[in-house]
């Protein structure tokens, strides 16, 4: 029998994150597994609020980082259905830093037993497909990957 007891749900509050949501808690409550849901605030924007500190706007970066980072677990602890909850344990992280490279590095850090990951998804810069995210875990993940997509067919109803 194939072990999984960690699960880890990457999350950019997409559609495709939607999805990936739903997939994850049905298989961590069937297989009795845990499920870790991580959202990666991207570098780019931490950039840009450090660059517009440093361009004289008035603001503390460091109070703006932590705003931002609690505002974006609140987000995640709203984005999950509570009802999907039930029966399992569950975890919300919030890294920032390159989205990808933040979710293989919890995969391995954790322990993972399986990712579960939107096919595309978007970025709080203005709709950016994540489709590179999704196929750089696929390719460096230290575990299976179940690449969720918005197909006709689905094996959860």
């Amino acid at each position: 029998m194939v072990k999984i007891e960690k699960i880890l749900v990457p999350i950019d509050f997409s559609d495709s994150s939607e999805k990936a949501i739903r997939y994850g808690t049905e298989i961590g409550r069937d297989r009795k597994a845990s499920v870790s849901f991580l959202h990666v605030v991207n570098q780019r924007i931490i950039d840009a609020i450090q660059e517009l500190n440093v361009r004289g706007y008035k603001g503390d970066f460091i109070n703006a980082v932590r705003k931002l980072m609690k505002d974006k677990e609140d987000a995640l602890k709203q984005f999950v259905p509570a009802e999907f909850l039930d029966g399992i344990q569950v975890e919300f992280l919030v890294r920032r830093g390159e989205p990808s490279e933040q979710i293989i590095q919890a995969a391995r850090e954790f322990n993972i037993d399986l990712i579960i990951v939107g096919s595309k998804g978007h970025s709080a810069l203005a709709s950016i497909l994540i489709g590179s995210v999704a196929q750089n875990i696929v390719h460096h993940a230290p575990c299976p990957v179940l690449l969720v997509r918005p197909v006709e067919h689905d094996f959860i109803e």
